[in-house]
């Protein structure tokens, strides 16, 4: 009677860990594996390489160094924010050595908490001009990143451009996608300037084009969508009436720095052992050791009636014998 007992015991143990497992991957997961609120970052890069026209000098500069520092911010108090989106805001300045700001930015990005793409809301902004809207990706990619192309947001020319997958390669030994952003010659903006600083000979003002182009290369893990590092070649210059190219206001190259990697590839391997948790090691190991208890249980229990079944075979010979006798 006991092993009975015992064997239903861990049937119902094992049937309520095959429901957890299940349980698990249909109500845990979503409510776990999302971005968070209170997200925060602050990658740096050092540019190299790095033209800037300085107006006040009327001078254009060339070969500087510069300094990259960016900040990321969730803000979970925010009336946007919730389970389904979070709210997000992105500084970024770029420093010369000897102090010079050479160029500064933000915006402020509502995204899905699911699929890391901005959404529509109230509170979303570039450079504090809420009338943007912010579309594609911006801060991270999503969780379960795939080998295909992805629209990612550009704050310069406050729109988005595909980035395009161009492989799989390795950064202190983890495993990443590397994608391809090229932006095009776009006009971002007109100014009024001295012809002389959009290239033409005239006298006076005339009215400039600000042009702005790109190639950045962005390296994702892909099971936590986590930006592990990026690299890019912006270049911004006046453009003249007559198409003539001026002042190149701000150009370069600019990379992750050493510690930036390092931390994003700590961060991204957080994350994903963190999904992998919940996504495939918690509900495997509890099915897998739920099906062991069914099996034992099945056994003890199997075992037990097949003894209780020779018992009252031995008593009903022993009767039988008992009356021949």
């Amino acid at each position: 009677m006991r092993g009975r007992a015992i064997g239903l015991v861990l049937l119902g143990l094992g049937a309520f860990l095959l429901a957890g497992a299940l349980a698990v991957r249909l109500f845990l997961e979503p409510a776990l594996v999302k971005y968070p609120l209170d997200q925060t970052a602050s990658p740096t890069a050092q540019g190299t390489d790095v033209e800037f026209f300085n107006i006040a000098e009327q001078e254009q500069l060339e070969g500087l160094q510069a300094d990259v520092r960016q900040q990321v911010q969730g803000d979970p108090g925010s009336e946007a924010a919730g389970d389904e989106v979070a709210v997000w805001n992105f500084g970024s300045t770029i420093t010369a050595e000897d102090g010079t700001l050479l160029n500064a930015g933000t915006y402020r990005v509502c995204i899905d908490r699911r699929e890391a793409v901005a959404v529509d809301c109230a509170v979303d902004h570039v450079d504090y001009d809420d009338d943007v809207a912010v579309e594609g990706l911006t801060l991270t990619f999503p969780v379960g990143t795939e080998q295909k192309d992805y629209d990612v947001f550009n704050s310069t020319t406050r729109q988005a451009f595909p980035a395009t997958f161009e492989g799989v390669e390795e950064l202190e030994g983890l495993e990443v996608y590397r994608f391809q952003m090229s932006i095009p010659d776009t006009v971002v903006r007109e100014l009024d300037v001295p012809a002389s600083f959009a290239g033409s000979d005239e006298e006076g003002t005339v009215t400039a084009e600000v042009v702005y182009s790109n190639e950045r290369t962005i390296w994702v893990e892909p099971t936590s969508g986590v930006i592990v590092t990026s690299e890019e070649s912006p270049n911004t210059v006046l453009r003249g009436p007559e198409g003539t190219i001026g002042a190149t206001i701000l150009a370069g190259n600019f990379a992750g720095s050493e510690q930036t990697i390092s931390d994003g590839v700590e961060r991204a391997e957080d994350i994903r052992g963190q999904i992998s948790m919940v996504k495939t090691i918690l509900p495997i190991t509890m099915a897998v050791v739920g099906l062991l208890l069914i099996v034992l249980g099945a056994l003890l229990v199997a075992r037990r009636a097949r003894a209780g079944a020779h018992r009252e075979d031995d008593r009903v010979e022993t009767r039988e014998v008992a009356q021949v006798g």
